[in-house]
Order: C-alpha cells, then sequence, then structure tokens
C-alpha cells in the first residue's frame, strides 16, 4: 500500500492559497491598526498637553504685550500676566485636584468671571496691534481700566478661597455653590448701588467726600436692617425704607446716566431721601436702643429654661454616686479616699 508524503507541498493554486493569502494580509493589517492605536495612545497625552501649553504661553504674551504697549516695565508685565492667565490656571487645577466642596465651588465662581476677564484683555490686545479693527474709546478706556484693576482683582479668589479652605466643608459642591453664588451676587448689588449712590452726589455738585459718606451711611443701614429684619419689626420697616431709598437713588441715577426718560417725581423723592439719610439712620439708631433692639449688635441669646431643682424630700437613693474618675498615689483629685 503507498504510503502518503507526511509533509505535502502547500498549493499556490486555487480557492484554499487565496484563503491563506487573505488570512495573512488580514492578521498583518490588525498588527498595523494595533500597533498605530497603541503610538495613538502614547502621543496623543503629549501633544495635547503641547497644545494647551502653546495656548497659554500665548494668552500670557499678549497680556505682557498690552502691559507693554500701556508702558510698563517686565516685571509688571510678567505680573500680569501671572494675575491674569495664571489664576484661571489655579482656578482649574482646584476644580480638577481639590476634594474640598467649598474650594471647587468657590473655584467655580471665580472662573465663570475669570474667564472672560481673560479673553477680553487677549482681544484688546489683539485688536490695538490689528490695523483692521478699529477699537472706539470706551473699549480703549475700558480695557486699560480693567488692566489697572487686574492685580488688585487677584487678589479676591487668593483670600477668599484661603478663608473658605477653613471652612466646614458639608461635601455637596451644588449646596456651596448655591451659597457663594448668592453672596457673590449681594455684593454685586451693593457695589453697584454703592457706586450709583455716589454717582447721585456728584451728579450734583456734591463734594466727594460727603457722596462717599452718604454712600457708605446708606449701604450701612441697608445691611444691619436686612441682617435682623426677621427679629422685629422695626429692623423691617427699617429695611423697607433704606432699599427704597438706595433704589430710588439707583434708578434716578441711571436715568441721568443713560438719558432715557426722566421721571421729575422720582428724582425729587430720590433727592430728598438722600438729603435726609443722615437723619434717618440716626432715627433708625435711637428708635432700635428704645425698643431694646440695637442695630449694631448680635441677637441677644434666648434665656434657657430653669434646670429644675431636686426636691428636697425626694431621696438621694436614685442619684447615682459619683466615683472620682482620677487619683493621684492613692488619694483622688476631689479629696475622697477611693480605697474607701
Amino acid at each position: 500500500m503507498p504510503e502518503g508524503n507526511p509533509n505535502p507541498t502547500p498549493s499556490y493554486d486555487g480557492p484554499a492559497a487565496g484563503r491563506r493569502i487573505a488570512r495573512h494580509g488580514e492578521s498583518i493589517t490588525l498588527s498595523i491598526a494595533g500597533y498605530l492605536a497603541a503610538t495613538a495612545r502614547i502621543i496623543a497625552p503629549i501633544v495635547t498637553a503641547a497644545v494647551v501649553l502653546a495656548v497659554i504661553l500665548n494668552a500670557g504674551a499678549a497680556i505682557a504685550r498690552l502691559f507693554a504697549r500701556m508702558g510698563a516695565d517686565w516685571p509688571t508685565q510678567a505680573l500680569a500676566a501671572a494675575a491674569s492667565v495664571g489664576v484661571l490656571l489655579a482656578l482649574a487645577g482646584i476644580l480638577t485636584l481639590s476634594r474640598s466642596a467649598n474650594m471647587r465651588a468657590l473655584a467655580i465662581v471665580y472662573a465663570i468671571a475669570w474667564l472672560p476677564l481673560v479673553l477680553a484683555l487677549v482681544g484688546f490686545e489683539a485688536a490695538l496691534s490689528s490695523e483692521l479693527v478699529f477699537v472706539p474709546d470706551f473699549l480703549t478706556a475700558a480695557g486699560r481700566t480693567i488692566a489697572a484693576l487686574l492685580a488688585g482683582l487677584a487678589l479676591l479668589p487668593a483670600i477668599t478661597i484661603a478663608i473658605a479652605s477653613a471652612r466646614a466643608d458639608s461635601g455637596d459642591v451644588r449646596a456651596a455653590l448655591a451659597y457663594y453664588t448668592g453672596n457673590a451676587l449681594k455684593l454685586v448689588l451693593l457695589v453697584a448701588t454703592s457706586g450709583a449712590n455716589l454717582a447721585f452726589g456728584l451728579a450734583r455738585g456734591v463734594p466727594l467726600e460727603v457722596s462717599l459718606f452718604v454712600a457708605v451711611v446708606l449701604e450701612t443701614g441697608l445691611i444691619l436692617s436686612l441682617l435682623r429684619a426677621h427679629e422685629h419689626h422695626l429692623h423691617a420697616g427699617a429695611l423697607v425704607v433704606f432699599g427704597s431709598a438706595v433704589g430710588l437713588v439707583a434708578v434716578e441715577t441711571l436715568s441721568v446716566l443713560s438719558g432715557l426718560s426722566r421721571l421729575p417725581w422720582l428724582a425729587s423723592i430720590g433727592e430728598a431721601l438722600y438729603l435726609l439719610t443722615p437723619a434717618l439712620a440716626i432715627a433708625y439708631i435711637v428708635a432700635s436702643q428704645l425698643v431694646g433692639q440695637p442695630a449694631s449688635t448680635r441677637a441677644r441669646i434666648r434665656p434657657t429654661q430653669p434646670m429644675a431643682q431636686p426636691d428636697a424630700d425626694q431621696p438621694q437613693a436614685d442619684q447615682p454616686e459619683t466615683q472620682p474618675a482620677y487619683s493621684l498615689n492613692g488619694h483622688s483629685l476631689n479629696g475622697h479616699d477611693p480605697k474607701k
């Protein structure tokens, strides 16, 4: 019986050969695709980091060139770039690395305000360096004002985030964000109304120091009555009076500055309340003292219920005997001998 060849020579003709070639080609393609995917996973973070670094350096250089146009020296240019782009990077680092809900919430609030500020400064410098874009005078003045206030503005996140890190952390970012957003809106509103009060007096020829004094009195009365409005009807009424005065002065100031339709009776009421501001503040302080609700002190602590005294006729058998907790050389600290 003829024996077959144990190692037959593969045939390179026919359908079987075509299938073998296809399998080899598919395996080679999959190997190449795997190498490319692995290479992309290695290179992608490096390319991303390089692009982000280039964008950051470009933004910082743009702000440095802006300050150079304003005549600042090179240390001031570098500090301006750090106070704008550097603060934004620090906020991004807090958002990604910090586990404190207070710090993350406050970083979100500042990032929402800081990103448009940085974009405005970079766009302002690009507009100044381009000959194709005309920059109006009011935009130039606004850009110079923001640039001048940049060093002071950078102190806000540095100080407030440090204070927030010392507060008790609830772990809820949304609750902390609501808390800080509400306080930020109140602060913005108080600053805006203070500026309106100051502009109200300056537009009518009142000296600067007098306008500043009236603005401080109005805002202080509003804040004090706001903090204690729920404690007594006097504080609630003072809140209505000071709030109405601040609102009327702000509306009249906005009407004058914007050139819109003016209401003569509104201007008269605002001027009357503006002149009566010191008298209203003194009346509020006196009335609060008379009713026993001082406006400038903390809320009184409610008296606690007196503890029930034990009946003299009741036997003391129910009372557990107090044993000394510590002793020194066999003698207790309260005079009793623990051995007895």
